[in-house]
């Protein structure tokens, strides 16, 4: 999986990436990629905050938007997120092992 390693003003470092269940969740808050040009300031909210959840699912908004606010280069950062993003939902359509049968 990939990963994105962001720091706050103290120095405590982040390790930014998704799972099935951060995308879950973020999509149950209305996420959704097509959403982001009607919804830009929402979408990235939700994008910033779903990259945080899955190892820093306690971290405050608050804490998770000053990073952000400090950040160089946001237009690259969140393609960056995008990205991983949808690797992610790529990742959940891949080819298992196991067989299965319809009965119909």
């Amino acid at each position: 999986m990939k990963q994105i390693t962001v720091s706050d003003e103290y120095g405590n470092k982040y390790n930014l990436e998704f799972s099935k269940n951060t995308i879950l969740a973020m999509e149950k808050a209305g996420f959704a990629l097509e959403k982001f040009e009607v919804q830009p300031v929402l979408m990235t909210t939700l994008l910033v905050q779903g990259a945080f959840a899955k190892n820093h699912g306690r971290t405050k908004n608050e804490t998770i938007e000053k990073i952000f606010d400090s950040l160089k280069n946001k237009e690259g950062f969140l393609k960056k997120l995008v990205e991983m993003y949808v690797e992610q939902t790529d990742a959940l359509a891949d080819e298992g092992e196991a067989e299965w049968e319809a009965n119909f």
